[in-house]
């Protein structure tokens, strides 16, 4: 299973602050494709009953924030996944 990486969902993050709707449903689009077995990700950017959609719907700031603070949460969580948590190879290695 892929999973995005901190790296796309930084991307994604600065896209949704900018507030560039056209460029934020392509990049939803390619990044909803690329990874289609990383259901946190599609629970906040990909389809209609995502909360993108939610927010692009009602355009209620509210939702807008809760989107930001979850992209922000699971960039900090990859990130730390992928830079020495404890699902890496060779964990008992690590001092």
């Amino acid at each position: 299973m892929v999973l995005a990486s901190h790296h796309v969902i930084r991307d994604i993050l600065k896209i949704v602050e900018s507030s560039d709707l056209r460029e934020l449903q392509d990049m939803c689009t390619k990044f909803c494709k690329r990874y289609p077995e990383d259901g946190e990700l599609h629970r906040i950017i990909c389809g209609v009953d995502s909360k993108l959609s939610e927010y692009m719907l009602s355009m209620d700031k509210k939702v807008l924030e809760d989107i930001k603070s979850e992209l922000r949460e699971m960039m900090n969580i990859r990130k730390m996944e992928s830079s020495g948590g404890e699902k890496l190879w060779f964990k008992d290695r690590r001092s």
